[in-house]
């Protein structure tokens, strides 16, 4: 059985754009990868220090609210080896008096950043959401891309059957009767 031309199209298109799908999915792989590393940043690891709460962090809501209070943000002391105090506002657990002592997390250039832990959460979460973004927008470009050959192909068959019925009909009708 011979193949309509716009078959063949379409099967070398399919395969085109299934290669090229398989590629995005490599491809959402390597920017997942570098936004994770983008997220954790290339100030190298943070350096924990020990800080002294200024204020009593609040106690955890009571256990009838339909929503629990989360950490809340204390001011904390610390001096710092240049012998200059530094307060700041920090996120620390319910409930803890002032004068407790909490770790702060400095980068090299004395901010406070997030506790590793949950910079390397926050970092996954957003490489993840990078890689899955690249796949969904990918593999949207390429369905509307198959759409677009399937509708050109559909549009070139039925040309084609209507000039084949604008030959045959004659014919058919004349035996017909």
């Amino acid at each position: 059985m011979s193949r309509r031309r716009t078959d063949r199209v379409e099967d070398l298109v399919a395969w085109l754009l299934t290669c090229l799908g398989l590629l995005a999915v490599l491809g959402s792989v390597l920017v997942g990868h570098a936004a994770h590393g983008a997220a954790l940043g290339r100030d190298g690891a943070p350096i924990p220090i020990r800080a002294v709460l200024l204020d009593d962090a609040p106690a955890r809501s009571a256990a009838h609210q339909r929503v629990p209070a989360g950490r809340h943000r204390v001011p904390v002391a610390w001096t710092g080896v240049d012998g200059i105090v530094h307060v700041v506002e920090v996120t620390v657990p319910p409930a803890l008096p002032a004068g407790s002592s909490v770790t702060v997390w400095l980068d090299r250039t004395g901010r406070v950043v997030a506790d590793p832990s949950e910079r390397t959460a926050q970092a996954v979460a957003f490489g993840i959401s990078a890689g899955l973004t690249v796949i969904a927008l990918t593999w949207a470009v390429l369905a509307l891309l198959w759409s677009a050959v399937c509708r050109v192909t559909a549009a070139c068959n039925d040309a084609g059957w209507t000039r084949e019925w604008a030959r045959v009909e004659p014919r058919w009708r004349h035996m017909a009767r």
